[in-house]
């Protein structure tokens, strides 16, 4: 009971802090695109001087605290997961697509072609998010269900929860393939043997936006961070991010 307290609380003073500084913009993202946030943030208190608190964690997380915390300025990821969540937004900028890959462990040698991969004799285990709450886990389904591949590869499928336990597995060899998204699989490419794209044609768009909180406490200053992103810095920055 007593490491149970003491988990509660040090999860506590993790989040409160950060939440705590009324001068800083509060941003809350999606642990998935923590690189391209972290180069952001950097860039923009270097160019105007502001500063930037940062929050990260799974999209339910993230979600659930910009709703109930009140202290919340902007939130950053998927739009599906803000439109299930039903937040509500002042102003919202699409930053770009998330694109689905298929990686593969280096292990496993690729004809770089996913469809050819998946259908290899040699592909033994397929690691995917959950297809149920992961958006990149729905994009794998949709995909393998819109090719006809789904009937002949469901007893290699391996479904895990995020797509960064799917890149755990690809990267111990204990799966041949796995489902990632683009962005994530630039950040651990080294680890990894490559990827191939997923045509967009194949599963469903998945936006990523950020948003400003309808009664964010600092309204008066994300008009700023809003026009940084539109800055040549800031698109670069997203495009090297495989937005």
């Amino acid at each position: 009971m007593k490491q149970i307290l003491c988990l509660i609380i040090s999860f506590m003073f993790f989040t409160v802090p950060a939440l705590a500084d009324d001068q800083s913009l509060i941003l809350a993202s999606g642990g998935g695109y923590k690189k391209m946030v972290n180069a952001l943030a950097k860039t923009y208190e270097t160019e105007t001087g502001n500063s930037l608190q940062l929050i990260y964690g799974n999209m339910g997380r993230v979600t659930a605290q910009a709703k109930t915390s009140g202290a919340v300025d902007m939130v950053l990821g998927a739009e599906f997961f803000f439109k299930r969540a039903g937040l509500s937004f002042k102003q919202v900028e699409k930053l770009g697509q998330g694109r689905l890959v298929l990686a593969w462990s280096k292990a496993f040698k690729s004809q770089n072609d996913a469809k050819t991969d998946l259908q290899s004799k040699a592909t033994k285990r397929i690691a995917l998010p959950d297809t149920q709450k992961a958006i990149y886990g729905r994009a794998s389904q949709q995909y393998l269900e819109r090719t006809g591949l789904l009937p002949e590869l469901q007893d290699k499928l391996l479904i895990v929860a995020t797509v960064p336990q799917v890149f755990s597995y690809l990267s111990i060899n204990e799966v041949d393939l796995g489902f990632l998204n683009l962005t994530h699989a630039l950040n651990v490419k080294k680890s990894l043997g490559g990827y191939s794209m997923i045509p967009e044609s194949d599963y469903d768009p998945i936006n990523i936006v950020i948003g400003e909180m309808n009664g964010a406490p600092h309204s008066d200053k994300t008009a700023d961070f809003f026009h940084f992103l539109a800055s040549e810095k800031a698109r670069e920055i997203i495009r090297d991010n495989g937005l």
